[in-house]
């Protein structure tokens, strides 16, 4: 091969590592950009929730776990009182949000620019199926999506969606449910067992986040690992987790 061919095809490869160096680190930089916002809005939704009280409520910040099956699970607030367990996604997210409860995908538009995120609604609820594999209290969870106050959810139309102002009526609000004290602090005492045995570093988290995701586009559900068919509701035709009603996934038809 002549020398300035091979000269050439040098040339090349260092533009070409400059350049993935150059999207690595600028992905990198947006990773820790969005981790220092998450961890800001979770700060505010742990000041609200406030300090564990024995016997009245309980407050777990940052639950992380393995599942039975392997699965990691990181969960930004668990708290318990007498109206049942809530389970808490906090979105440090500014600008107009927009989804519904079925919608796999929602939409955030700041100015110009367009993202889609997954479903808050459908990511919590995969935390409660989880959690309820160890907690036997399925009708005492709540689903809770917290926004920041920056965000615009006037185009929100999932149950559950709050922004953080609203947070603390929410959780002191009736729910059919009534949790005694002896049971508040029995739960509380199965997650913090949870979380001490099986503990879960966010490097690990984020692959088997990954994982899921692969699941899905081969058609599995990412939650219980089943298989994905497709159904027909009163809002259209959706994928639905082949393991219900014990798994209630689903996804909408793209």
């Amino acid at each position: 091969m002549p020398p300035f061919v091979i000269g050439f095809l040098v040339i090349v490869a260092i533009v070409v590592i400059a350049i993935l160096l150059h999207k690595f680190k600028q992905n990198k930089r947006a990773q820790e950009r969005n981790d220092k916002k998450g961890a800001i809005g979770e700060r505010v939704v742990s000041k609200i929730l406030g300090e564990t009280i024995p016997g009245e409520q309980y407050v777990i910040n940052d639950l992380s776990f393995y599942d039975k099956k392997g699965a990691s699970c990181q969960i930004d607030h668990v708290f318990i009182n007498k109206y049942g367990i809530w389970v808490i996604e906090t979105k440090n997210y500014s600008g107009m949000i927009f989804g519904d409860e079925n919608a796999h995908e929602w939409t955030q538009v700041c100015g110009n620019q367009k993202r889609k995120f997954y479903s808050p609604i459908k990511q919590n609820a995969t935390h409660i199926y989880r959690l309820a594999e160890f907690v036997k209290a399925k009708k005492a969870f709540r689903n809770v999506v917290v926004f920041l106050q920056k965000a615009d959810l006037s185009n929100v139309t999932a149950s559950g969606v709050y922004s953080v102002y609203d947070l603390k009526y929410v959780i002191n609000q009736k729910t059919g449910v009534r949790l005694s004290r002896a049971k508040r602090k029995r739960y509380y005492k199965k997650l913090i067992k949870l979380q001490t045995k099986r503990a879960v570093s966010k490097e690990e988290h984020i692959g088997n986040i990954e994982g899921r995701q692969k699941k899905l586009s081969r058609g599995r559900c990412p939650r219980c690992g089943a298989k994905l068919v497709l159904r027909n509701g009163k809002n259209g035709a959706f994928y639905g987790c082949s393991n219900y009603p014990s798994c209630t996934f689903t996804k909408s038809v793209e």
